[in-house]
């Protein structure tokens, strides 16, 4: 184990990534701390600061500037100022003298050299030189080595109370099957629901159990980027948001240090989750957008429901992404349109962040519309459940008005593909789940396998629905034609949240939730609009589940696409008054 956590740590980058750990291992090890990594602002050194016992007992302040990787020639003195010893010059000249807090000033300082690897010997007598001139009574200097970390991890936060040898089994063979998604997700999802169940009612302890989910995401994760393959570690990040969401939500809502702290571990869980969603998509996808046909090719399979099954996932996935940032903009318990009159009166320096960050929802959409129209195999969902990932797709495009077209010609091209797929005996959706059910389907024909196949559907609802929120009655009345020719045993259906949702959503227990059946589809009407949101204004479940309590409507929508539940019609409340296209521009 010790083995895997050193290249873990060896491959570990400096900025966002070491120091963002750094902060967990000090608070396991009983250190308070009080001053995080920052961006954009001067931090004279030192990246992470705590107080706390020092490895002799004694109580000091510990000032630690990180360094990625070995500490060779170049990481410890060099004309850059992200080197090492430009760093400590700055924490003695300046940060020693100034910057610590007075409450804490008459307390000895430890200055640690922190790195993920080992020191060269090239640089050895340099760096002890340098220790010994600089250290007085009162300031002292500490390696805290790659080799140091992994024991510190193995006697803090991976110790054996909190992950007992079965666990680290599970662990190791998730970082050691990366390159087999399916199976890495296997052990890591029995590692989590381990560590779940071995959850104590302290709050410290679901702290603990919250951080070493961190911890063995964050090793998953450096080991696939090292074997260029970083889907398994993508999935494990949504299963591990979730998790630790249903781990901490009580804590959350409460006020004082623990909520604190709470909050903090959910927003490092976070923005792993996006940075490996950066590594998967900004890398290998994203540059591909506008390229006919690129993405169909890069799956890599003669088979047509592959290709299929992917494009619509990878749309789930860049659509989720785009509306955590729309998040960013409009907390709350449901997306909003995103305006720039919503931005006026904003602090200067936020609202140019917040330019910055609708500029990026904007290139998301953008790519997100490349992407459909350059992969046709999106405009024919060969399941019923990948309407989940296109509602996903459109509630982005309804945050910014000048998309709001694309929403028209995607659902015109679903409905009709769809409907000629059936009518021709092709690959139309089904409701299967089953990936050998899928593969087969469109080799069989007959009555009796259309109607098990059609049996119910969240699709043609889902098209009929924002249709009708866009004010488009054609689409609406091929699909109530449609259904009463060739589809009038078929169930049209959707979810909703109930009592029960709270317990049971985050951690993927499907007995839960209500099923809203008989959706009309009328020529001449937007009947389904009403059906659908006559139950959403009487249905309180939705506003009472937590992730909605307290803003993080985001967490909800990975739930749903994670576990293949479609999206409630809660979600769109405020988008749809928005949609109508007889109000666009």
């Amino acid at each position: 184990m010790k083995l895997v956590i050193l290249e873990y740590l060896s491959s570990l980058r400096e900025r966002g990534e070491l120091d963002a750990i750094l902060p967990d291992l000090l608070s396991e090890l009983g250190f308070t701390v009080y001053s995080r990594p920052g961006r954009g602002t001067r931090q004279y050194g030192v990246d992470v600061a705590a107080v706390g016992n020092g490895r002799d007992g004694i109580r000091r302040v510990h000032l630690f500037s990180v360094k990625s990787g070995d500490l060779d020639r170049t990481e410890w003195n060099t004309a850059s100022p992200q080197s090492l010893r430009p760093s400590l010059d700055e924490i003695l000249d300046v940060y020693v003298n100034s910057r610590i807090p007075p409450e804490l000033a008459d307390l000895p300082i430890a200055i640690c050299l922190c790195f993920g690897g080992a020191i060269d010997e090239q640089v050895r007598a340099e760096v002890t030189g340098y220790i010994r001139r600089n250290t007085t009574e009162k300031i002292s200097f500490e390696e805290w080595s790659g080799d140091f970390l992994a024991q510190v991890i193995l006697d803090g936060i991976l110790r054996e109370d909190l992950l007992p040898k079965t666990l680290r089994s599970h662990l190791r063979k998730a970082v050691a099957m990366v390159e087999e998604p399916d199976i890495a997700m296997k052990h890591f999802e029995q590692l989590l629901h381990a560590l779940i169940a071995r959850a104590r009612d302290r709050a410290a302890a679901r702290l603990s159990q919250a951080r070493l989910i961190n911890i063995c995401l964050w090793i998953m994760f450096v080991w696939a980027r090292e074997a260029d393959n970083v889907e398994a570690p993508y999935r494990a990040s949504e299963r591990a948001l979730l998790f630790v969401w249903h781990l901490l939500r009580i804590d959350i809502a409460r006020t004082g240090r623990t909520a604190e702290q709470a909050s903090l571990v959910l927003n490092e869980i976070i923005e792993l989750h996006f940075v490996i969603w950066d590594e998967l998509f900004t890398k290998k996808i994203l540059p591909f957008a506008h390229t006919r046909h690129a993405l169909s090719t890069a799956v890599n399979s003669h088979t047509s429901i592959d290709i299929n099954l992917k494009l619509f996932e990878l749309v789930g996935r860049l659509a989720l992404r785009g509306l955590w940032m729309v998040w960013q903009l409009s907390p709350g318990q449901q997306p909003v349109e995103i305006t720039d009159y919503s931005l006026a009166g904003q602090p200067s320096a936020l609202a140019d962040v917040n330019k910055a960050l609708v500029k990026q929802i904007d290139a998301l959409c953008d790519q997100l519309v490349g992407i459909i129209s350059n992969n046709r195999a999106l405009l024919s969902p060969i399941a019923d459940w990948q309407a989940i990932d296109i509602s996903i797709a459109l509630t982005l495009l309804a945050a910014r008005r000048r998309f709001h077209p694309a929403i028209d010609q995607w659902i015109q091209e679903l409905t009709s593909h769809t409907i000629f797929a059936f009518l021709a005996d092709g690959a139309y959706p089904t409701t299967s789940r089953s990936y050998w059910d899928l593969v087969e389907h469109s080799t069989k024909r007959g009555v009796e396998h259309r109607r098990q196949s059609t049996e119910g559907s969240i699709l043609y609802p889902l098209l009929a629905l924002w249709a009708a929120a866009r004010g488009n009655q054609k689409v609406i009345d091929e699909i109530a034609a449609f259904k009463a020719a060739e589809l009038s045993h078929c169930t049209f259906q959707t979810w909703l949240p109930d009592q029960d949702s709270e317990a049971m959503l985050y951690l993927g227990r499907i007995d839960h939730g209500a099923a809203l059946t008989e959706i009309p589809v009328t020529e001449g009407t937007r009947d389904t609009l009403n059906y659908i949101f006559d139950e959403v204004n009487v249905n309180g479940h939705y506003d009472a589940l937590s992730v909605n309590e307290f803003g993080h409507w985001p967490i909800l929508l990975t739930a749903c696409r994670t576990y293949r539940l479609p999206i409630p019609a809660h979600v769109w409340r405020d988008l749809f008054p928005t949609l109508d296209a007889s109000s666009a521009d």
